[in-house]
């Protein structure tokens, strides 16, 4: 990661290439760590990798790119495995959580789903699981059934699945910035924040729950175990990581990628220094947190293979007759967008890892008239099309968290209990994308 930086700050591409050799190093010697997926990944990245090379030597820059810019992406899943660390165990994280949980039935759902956007900027996935163990009884009662419970679980993995549309901390958000050359990044993040904004208040007044994950009826307040000055802590604390990865981006010209891989452990090592010891030395916390670098070694592998992957494919898609035709004015069109806003999570759902389909759609796309001429829409459409998979993909993190929170197949989460939000996304989102293609006109 420090030669992936150093590279990007002094423009030195040898210093780049190392780091992307090292990576590939690193996950050689993480191989009996990996999950089985990771592993298949790995193996037809390559594959795909030497056969380009056998055959087509003249493309090698353009894979070293792939590489290396799938090295900024694994890089960044690390240091989310690192913050994670010190965020999931402090009081204060805790407490936020507590405070949404108490609030009016009728207002808890919107309550979670807004506060687990926010808390996802640092905690990420981990904002599920301590939903899901906040609503868990102190007496052990088995609640995986409970209907209330499980639309606190909803709730929180929506809004974690919300956040990647317009956070510059999140993988699909640097897949879809790194893709697109065109696109203006800050405005992408402007029209993505109100985007997901006018979604929360839409899905606040109707959560669209299955009926195994319903509130409760009755209007009285849950009993307030945390603080509403807790929650502020919190969220001020996001706002800051925003703010330092968005000045960062804008002073240095790193990537937003980059801009985050060198935020997060900063503010982690910050966070570890100032939070209460309990006792425990910081060397010691310190070795905790630094071990979590490779918490996320298989979703490293995998975001890092999908990219080496998608560009393998985009060349071979580049190389054949389609390209002269996918290239010219004729596809820069508004139904090409909605064609790929359905084909994301379409694929997601058949199990195939979002990342594949951003990348090669971003990667084929984005230099042509449609990526040059509609940056944002195209933006859009990638960005709102990859929270869409994360929704309907039965592999994804998030759904294998909520199924084993309310002890249902992973499967029934993605293909029945978000269908009808997803659907209700993708129509909004299809009205903005339009609305932004005018624009762009």
């Amino acid at each position: 990661m420090l030669l992936l930086i150093g590279g990007a700050l002094f423009h030195n591409s040898d210093l780049s290439e190392l780091a992307a050799l090292l990576s590939v190093i690193w996950i050689a010697t993480q191989w009996r760590r990996l999950i089985p997926l990771a592993r298949l990944f790995v193996g037809l990245a390559s594959v795909c990798f030497v056969i380009c090379l056998l055959f087509w030597p003249e493309v090698a820059p353009r894979l070293m790119t792939a590489l290396v810019q799938g090295t900024g992406f694994a890089g960044l899943m690390m240091v989310l495995g690192l913050l994670r660390q010190p965020v999931k165990r402090a009081d204060v994280t805790r407490e936020a959580a507590e405070y949404l949980l108490s609030f009016r039935p009728k207002h808890r759902y919107g309550g979670v789903l807004a506060g687990a956007q926010f808390m996802a900027l640092m905690f990420n996935i981990g904002i599920i699981a301590m939903i899901g163990d906040l609503t868990q009884p102190t007496d052990g009662r088995d609640v995986r059934h409970d209907p209330a419970r499980r639309a606190m679980v909803m709730a929180a993995m929506r809004g974690a699945a919300l956040v990647s549309i317009w956070s510059p901390m999140s993988l699909g958000f640097a897949i879809v910035t790194a893709g697109v050359p065109a696109i203006e990044p800050l405005q992408l993040i402007v029209v993505a924040f109100g985007f997901t904004t006018v979604l929360l208040l839409v899905s606040g007044a109707w959560p669209l729950l299955p009926e195994e994950a319903q509130l409760p009826v009755d209007d009285r307040r849950g009993e307030t175990l945390g603080t509403k000055i807790s929650l502020f802590k919190v969220l001020g604390a996001s706002v800051l990581l925003l703010m330092l990865t968005i000045s960062l981006h804008r002073v240095l010209s790193l990537s937003f990628t980059l801009s985050a891989v060198v935020v997060l452990p900063v503010f982690s090592l910050i966070w570890l220094a100032i939070e209460p010891s309990r006792g425990v030395a910081y060397g010691d916390r310190l070795k905790s947190a630094l071990a979590a670098l490779a918490d996320l070694r298989s979703e490293s592998a995998l975001f890092l293979s999908a990219n080496v992957i998608g560009a393998v494919l985009s060349i071979a898609i580049q190389a054949s007759p389609l390209w002269p035709i996918l290239s010219n004015g004729g596809f820069a069109s508004l139904p090409t967008l909605l064609v790929c806003l359905f084909a994301i999570p379409l694929a997601a759902a058949l199990y195939l890892p979002n990342s594949i389909m951003v990348v090669l759609t971003a990667q084929v796309l984005g230099p042509t008239v449609l990526g040059q001429s509609h940056p944002l829409a195209l933006g859009l459409t990638l960005c709102i099309g990859w929270a869409l998979a994360i929704c309907v993909n039965p592999i994804s993190a998030m759904n294998l968290i909520v199924g084993r929170f309310c002890d249902v197949p992973a499967s029934r989460v993605a293909h029945v209990w978000n269908v009808r939000f997803v659907a209700v996304t993708f129509v909004l989102a299809a009205l903005l994308i339009g609305f932004v293609f005018q624009l762009e006109g």
